[in-house]
């Protein structure tokens, strides 16, 4: 007992951060829940008056809020104990009381008992008022951590997608099909040189025969196809760092509620005093003193009887678990009504029964949206989704998968675009010159030999396109080399990591080309310093910091390769910083 009393006067010591932004749609929701009560008292002629009533003192209590929290801003209060924040609360509520009666006597309205007034304002006024302060001083804070949470979650989901055996065979077939249009058109050019060149025509002649087919028009053709492929809108709103979370958050939330309820389940009075606290209003205004006196007791201690029932549901070890648990809250909700009823079949009031839209409708559905948000958001209850598996929802899996699929695409076609015209195209433009020169000075052997050359190549015009894996130093050596003497390039790699060789070396080089071509291009940065660590989970952490004249956009206008890059072998996991003077690049590998 002493413990209990300890940690209750702890909590009402605990200083809270104070936001009053939730308390002007609690106002509204409160008095919308105070006239649907009265509107079953009235008679018709009377809902005009009681209309206009509740709009008065609606707009009243909404200044009086407003007052309270700019005397609390004035005042430079930012945290207040919760004992504070309730005697505040009582004081509000207790005006809004003293304004609502002057009113219903001038609109003719009638009020209920004093003392079941006093009961509504010590509910409203120390439980409400203080819960929807603290909840929007909080509100921050949990738009934090669910952001950390949709990150992770997309992280992960794109991370699973792109190592299974699934998304490798999608791989494959896109590898496959570019590979195959590519073969065909160096086939189709072959036989054209082929028809060409035995034709039976002095060497000048058979030059100019093939010259024309040397630039190479399918091809060209190809790698402008490959090259000029753009984004899906999926694939941008996906990518967006700013979407909306709470579309997500509806669309994710089983699975948020399911991980949340496993790891940290709310206590069972947690559930007791949200059920009390939304019924005690109702039994102080429809039940007589002797009545509740009598029947409050027992209500208080079958609800706490109920919430028990909840957590032992919730903690089943059963795949319906979670069902069942959300079935339960919501039919504790419609209790109240239930000893209502109960109530009536042994001691009929006509004044006494409860309404039914309130009771069977309002209440349940209110309490049950009530815990099932409660359980979710809450920072110490998101927080700890850091060290579970996160698991996306069906749809959201398949929508990133998607959006993988199209950014490996998009990315392998350009790589091939960039290998076809880099590569084969200028072979082809080097062919051409030295079958020129050979067929100038009649030399039918270079003119030959040149010839077997491009047929090589035509056979085989892959052969270069993946080069044998390399260490991480050289890689990245490789990849800088092009950029040395345009800026001041200063390289830190771990040491451990130097030697490192497997399918993300090739990654780690592509990034680094990016992040660099960009920081020259678009930053026009003289000087730029690269780290690549491990970090503390194991990963590879590329960080880079250029003093680039150009910040970068708070948001990307376009959704380039450069970004696809940086997705596809981050999974989502960097950013672009603008700190002072310096722009900051971090990245993460994951290291298969």
């Amino acid at each position: 007992m002493s413990l209990r009393l300890d940690t209750l006067g702890r909590n009402l010591t605990t200083k809270h951060k104070i936001d009053f932004s939730l308390v002007s749609p609690a106002i509204i929701l409160i008095e919308f829940s105070v006239f649907i009560t009265q509107l079953s008292n009235e008679t018709s002629s009377s809902i005009p008056n009681l209309i206009v009533l509740r709009i008065i003192h609606t707009a009243l209590m909404l200044l009086t809020s407003f007052l309270v929290s700019q005397a609390y801003i004035r005042a430079k209060k930012t945290e207040l104990e919760f004992r504070t924040l309730a005697i505040t609360g009582i004081l509000v509520m207790a005006f809004g009381d003293l304004t609502h009666s002057l009113l219903a006597t001038y609109f003719d309205i009638e009020l209920v008992s004093v003392y079941r007034r006093v009961g509504i304002v010590l509910i409203q006024g120390s439980l409400w008022f203080p819960a929807f302060i603290i909840i929007g001083g909080n509100r921050k804070e949990i738009l934090y951590q669910f952001k950390e949470y949709k990150d992770r979650l997309l992280v992960a989901t794109r991370s699973r997608n792109r190592t299974s055996p699934e998304f490798k065979d999608i791989q494959k077939n896109i590898q496959d099909r570019i590979r195959s249009d590519f073969y065909l058109a160096c086939a189709d050019l072959k036989k054209s040189i082929t028809q060409g060149v035995t034709s039976g025509l002095n060497l000048t002649q058979k030059h100019t025969a093939i010259m024309p087919l040397l630039v190479g028009d399918d091809l060209r053709k190809l790698s402008r196809e490959l090259e000029g492929t753009t984004p899906s809108d999926a694939d941008l709103k996906l990518a967006r760092k700013n979407g909306s979370n709470i579309r997500f958050l509806i669309q994710e939330f089983r699975y948020l509620y399911a991980s949340i309820t496993r790891s940290n389940p709310l206590q069972a009075s947690a559930y007791a005093l949200v059920l009390i606290a939304l019924t005690t209003p109702l039994f102080i205004n429809f039940y007589s003193l002797p009545e509740f006196l009598i029947t409050y007791p027992i209500l208080v201690v079958s609800v706490f009887a109920l919430a028990q029932l909840i957590v032992k549901s919730q903690s089943a070890d059963s795949p319906v678990a979670l069902r069942n648990g959300s079935i339960l809250i919501f039919l504790s909700g419609l209790f109240p009504f239930a000893f209502s009823i109960a109530g009536q079949a042994l001691n009929h009031g006509p004044e006494t029964p409860l309404p039914i839209f309130v009771a069977a409708i309002a209440l349940p559905v209110t309490y049950y949206l009530c815990m099932e948000a409660f359980q979710v958001l809450r920072p110490s209850a998101l927080s700890l989704v850091r060290n579970d598996e996160l698991k996306a929802s069906d749809s959201l899996q398949i929508r990133v998968s998607e959006v993988a699929i199209e950014d490996f695409t998009k990315y392998l076609n350009q790589q091939w675009a960039v290998y076809i015209h880099g590569k084969i195209l200028t072979r082809l433009a080097a062919t051409s010159l030295k079958l020129q020169v050979a067929s100038s000075a009649n030399d039918l052997q270079t003119f030959n030999k040149t010839l077997q050359s491009l047929y090589a190549l035509l056979r085989n015009p892959d052969a270069d396109f993946e080069d044998e894996s390399t260490d991480l130093q050289s890689e990245i050596a490789s990849r800088l080399v092009p950029w040395r003497g345009l800026l001041e390039i200063n390289v830190h790699i771990d040491q451990e990591l130097t030697s490192l060789r497997n399918v993300r070396v090739k990654d780690i080089g592509e990034v680094i080309e990016e992040l660099v071509s960009n920081s020259i291009r678009h930053g026009k940065a003289k000087k730029i310093d690269l780290k690549i660590t491990r970090s503390k989970e194991g990963d590879i952490e590329i960080i880079a910091v250029d003093n680039a004249i150009v910040p970068p956009p708070n948001s990307p206008l376009k959704f380039g390769l450069g970004t696809r890059i940086f997705n596809l072998v981050s999974d989502g996991r960097w950013s672009i910083t603008r700190v002072g003077l310096l722009t900051e690049f971090k990245l993460m590998v994951a290291v298969e």
